[in-house]
């Protein structure tokens, strides 16, 4: 807090007229990188397709790897953290939509749209836990969308 307080040229008790807790200014740090690098992607090329654009934009997320664990360690007691998680896993889905939608599989199409949905996310989360056996969550997830978008067949709805 000293060093927030002197970076920013205020008194120390000031910060708290801003943010209630700790954790509502790390949420606050977390939302301002994560919306920078959402934005920034959202400004790439139109003809940067959307698997493209997730995949990149999971890559350059790894950066963020270690206030990301940081933010799983206080998810259970911040309603502030877990907002700001939910925001970026809510990124995550919303790019996966654009993929299938592209591919013409959006939700009424795939019988499992939700699962295909919350499968990135699961390995994005999963894959950032530290592990030497790991791939880096981007490539997996690449794999998995290319995969299921090429069984596409099988994941259409059918009708009995």
């Amino acid at each position: 807090m000293a060093d927030i307080s002197t970076a920013a040229g205020v008194a120390r008790g000031n910060i708290y007229w801003y943010f209630n807790s700790k954790d509502d200014i790390f949420a606050a740090v977390m939302d301002r990188m994560l919306s920078r690098e959402i934005r920034i992607l959202g400004e790439e090329p139109a003809h940067a397709d959307p698997l493209s654009r997730l995949v990149r934009g999971l890559s350059d997320m790894r950066l963020y790897r270690p206030p990301h664990q940081a933010m799983h360690d206080r998810l259970p007691h911040s309603d502030a953290v877990r907002t700001t998680h939910n925001t970026f896993l809510a990124w995550i889905v919303g790019m996966v939509d654009e993929v299938m939608a592209e591919h013409g599989l959006d939700g009424g199409a795939v019988a499992d749209a939700a699962l295909v949905r919350d499968i990135p996310a699961a390995v994005f989360e999963g894959a950032n836990v530290p592990n030497d056996r790991n791939r880096p969550a981007h490539e997996m997830i690449r794999f998995l969308m290319e995969s299921i978008l090429a069984g596409r067949g099988s994941l259409e709805r059918r009708d009995h």
